[in-house]
């Protein structure tokens, strides 16, 4: 029998619009379900749909994702998760994350939260 980690995505909740732009914006929070409460943690499907390059910032309040949004340079690590244009990533974290991003322009990613690969 499959484990959640082991099969195919499946959305359990709503999808959260996360803005990024040239300042990151306030965090915004994607709950994961409920009945996963006992796990702490959840997957995320995150999508940019934007053609720029995000910095995602995550964090456990929406200043922290504020914050972790952060481009890295070289000799400067970073908190972020790159999204190249265009990238679907599914990636796990705690249930109550919150999510902003940095950008050169306007962009939007998509997250919904579920459970899977």
């Amino acid at each position: 029998m499959a484990n959640n980690s082991q099969i195919a995505f499946a959305p359990l909740g709503e999808t959260v619009v996360v803005p990024a732009a040239a300042t990151a914006p306030a965090g915004v929070q994607a709950l994961v379900n409920s009945r996963l409460d006992a796990q702490g943690t959840g997957q995320y499907r995150i999508i940019n749909a934007s053609v720029y390059t995000v910095f995602l910032g995550v964090g456990t309040t929406a200043a922290l994702a504020t914050a972790n949004a952060v481009e890295p340079i070289s000799g400067n690590a970073s908190p972020a998760i790159v999204l190249v244009p265009g990238a679907v990533e599914i990636l796990r974290f705690t249930r109550t994350s919150y999510f902003s991003g940095l950008a050169s322009a306007a962009a939007t990613v998509y997250i919904v939260q579920g459970e899977g690969i």
